[in-house]
């Protein structure tokens, strides 16, 4: 696993990747975030620097239908964490399917 982020990493085009977080960095949807009219999970990592809980926290409260998941993992909680996260993703799943 770490062998194949690592061999991800090194082969990511310097430019374009400087230019997503250029992006990332200017992009400010917070306002926005209300008007999502699905049921939505949010997960979140405990100890992300990124994005914390507090920022799932807060899309928690602006998103009408949303629920968070904090998981014991920092910001690649899929990889970190990857047992936890399916579960979560499955727990959400399989509530939506039966209305919940």
């Amino acid at each position: 696993m770490v062998e194949a982020l690592c061999h991800q990493l090194t082969h990511t085009d310097v430019e374009g990747y400087a230019a997503c977080c250029e992006a990332l960095a200017a992009a400010d949807l917070r306002g926005e975030v209300g008007q999502i009219p699905l049921p939505t999970l949010i997960i979140a990592g405990e100890s992300d620097p990124v994005t914390t809980v507090s920022d799932a926290s807060f899309l928690q409260q602006q998103i009408p239908s949303s629920q968070v998941v904090v998981l014991a993992a920092s910001h690649l909680s899929n990889i970190e964490a990857p047992k936890s996260f399916t579960s979560a993703l499955l727990s959400f799943f399989q509530g939506e399917r039966h209305g919940g």
